[in-house]
């Protein structure tokens, strides 16, 4: 026999028994609280069968949601005894009837972050006090925490009478289900009990739509957007099209190709007036490789060297002229990016990427200088369309000895010199015409050569 302490166990009497340990089958069965933890803690582990293992893992997920609903309770409980204080000079309660500090009180003795404290017993008034069914449910082993933050996540909007309502719905099928799928219940159960503020929420909801830019480390940023649903998702569905048909032509994986692809398609029906730029701070030296002095991204921050040459390679920019003391001196004028017409008139000029046999439809291309710019101005006779692929290629063979070099003549002719010096030649589409050129019409008076 041994005896086993269950404070705060299902019973709530704190109880100590004194049981035999459950067999390991019965694991999954026995109520939750430190009567399985000691258990199996007694247990000579590696006589269990596989089953049994697995019994026991599900055992201790009881245990867990148990330890956790504890904790939650008593949490409320230090909450009750912390009252809202007001002082002259002190904040408005908004609501709240729990003292400002009582959070950072839980912070210091959980030797956690004091937000962290005044989250987690926010949290616990919340489940105790509007939803306790959910409450009772992680007591009894049968939600896990990430389950009852879904009700609690889908609900907040709700009084505390709807929300029951919610819970009574979503909790006896919640333990056989995923987080994911008791989201999509709770949901389904918050529009059947609340259908008539439903279309309300949906508007509000729909007027808080917006995007941001949030700095990221080595010269990355993560672009987000709260859209409605269905044009978040129709927006993932075309950039996701997009990328599946670049596919078959490029080395890239697919979260690199929907990325690219969003770009792609921002910049292509931004418009020549409606084209934002984007700004780099950075040295005629940074610029043209001679040195590695780091740039400055407006909005951003400090860029390294490379990255601000990407920029200026790939995309809509304007350099702000630095000289050697930081101080800025002049205002580049001439962008990388081609206007809608110039660019429209690329693509009906090239038809498809210029290297030499591929046949990647222009409107799948970058438009690309031939000659790099600043050097290479961005007009038509130093433009052409390449796949990613080449154009990846051909980017090479600006850096590196042994790549593909290009050139072009005014008429749109192109000329690929291999690493092995040989050269090879694509012409510019051309619109087929009445007769065909440099033949001469016979004189009427001449006679036929038959």
């Amino acid at each position: 026999m041994v005896a086993v302490s269950v404070d705060g166990g299902p019973a709530g009497d704190g109880a100590l028994w004194d049981i035999e340990p459950p067999a390991p089958q019965r694991w999954e069965s026995v109520p939750p609280g430190g009567l399985v933890a000691d258990a199996i803690a007694s247990y000579p582990l590696e006589l269990l069968e596989d089953d049994e293992v697995l019994a026991g893992i599900a055992g201790l997920e009881r245990v867990a949601s148990w330890v956790a609903a504890v904790q939650y309770r008593l949490m409320a409980e230090f909450a009750s005894r912390r009252p809202f204080v007001r002082d002259r000079n002190g904040p408005l309660s908004n609501g709240s009837k729990v003292d400002e500090f009582a959070g950072d009180e839980i912070a210091a003795v959980l030797n956690i972050a004091p937000m962290t404290g005044r989250g987690r017993l926010d949290w616990a008034v919340d489940l105790s006090g509007r939803l306790p069914a959910t409450l009772a449910a992680m007591i009894r082993g049968e939600i896990t925490y990430a389950k009852a933050k879904v009700l609690a996540e889908e609900t907040n909007h709700l009084p505390q009478q709807t929300a029951a309502l919610v819970e009574r719905r979503a909790l006896p099928d919640a333990e056989q289900k995923t987080p994911g799928q008791l989201r999509r219940d709770v949901k389904k159960a918050v529009l059947a009990v609340d259908a008539d503020s439903a279309k309300q929420r949906a508007e509000k909801a729909r007027a808080q739509r917006r995007v941001g830019v949030d700095p990221a480390r080595d010269g990355m940023a993560t672009f987000w957007a709260v859209l409605p649903a269905a044009d978040a998702l129709g927006l993932y569905a075309r950039i996701s099209e997009l990328a599946r048909d670049n596919r078959g032509n490029d080395d890239r994986s697919m979260e690199q190709l929907r990325a690219d692809a969003l770009t792609d398609l921002v910049w292509d029906n931004a418009g020549p007036a409606g084209a934002p730029l984007v700004r780099v701070v950075l040295t005629d030296t940074t610029l043209t490789g001679q040195n590695e002095t780091p740039a400055e991204l407006d909005g951003y921050g400090p860029i390294a060297a490379q990255t601000a040459r990407d920029i200026a390679a790939d995309g809509v920019w304007q350099a702000l002229h630095a000289d050697s003391t930081g101080v800025i001196t002049g205002i580049g004028q001439r962008l990388y990016r081609p206007s809608a017409a110039l660019a429209r008139l690329i693509r009906g000029r090239d038809r498809t990427c210029r290297w030499k046999g591929c046949e990647q439809p222009a409107h799948r291309c970058d438009i690309d200088h031939t000659r790099h710019f600043p050097a290479g101005k961005t007009v038509a006779d130093n433009l052409a369309c390449l796949c990613r692929r080449h154009h990846r290629s051909k980017t090479r063979g600006e850096n590196h000895k042994t790549g593909w070099k290009m050139s072009q003549t005014d008429d749109g002719t192109i000329t690929w010199t291999s690493p092995t010096g040989r050269d090879y030649t694509t012409q510019a589409y051309r619109v087929p015409t009445a007769e065909p050129p440099n033949v001469r019409n016979p004189p009427d008076d001449e006679p036929p050569p038959f």
